[in-house]
């Protein structure tokens, strides 16, 4: 039993023609995202951050540990 079916002509031509439109506008896509970082002022964007860094300092407290310590102690138990 076969989970997908097979696909009919039409269906392997339209899957085609996505993946070589898909493949043409990767390099465009790439070209503007990078002149939008370029382009972007991360001075004015710092403060439109804050709020959202108070919120994760509120919501998510610092923990006693991160977890490195038990980290390292399976790693020395490893090395045994």
């Amino acid at each position: 039993m076969k989970i997908f079916p097979e696909m009919t002509a039409e269906e392997k031509t339209l899957a085609q023609k996505c993946g070589d439109a898909c493949r043409r506008a990767g390099p465009e896509l790439e070209r503007m995202r990078r002149d939008e970082i370029r382009e972007a002022d991360t001075a004015s964007s710092i403060p439109a951050f804050d709020g959202l860094f108070e919120g994760a300092v509120r919501d998510f407290p610092t923990r006693a540990t991160s977890g490195l310590i038990e980290q390292q102690r399976c790693f020395r138990r490893a090395k045994r």
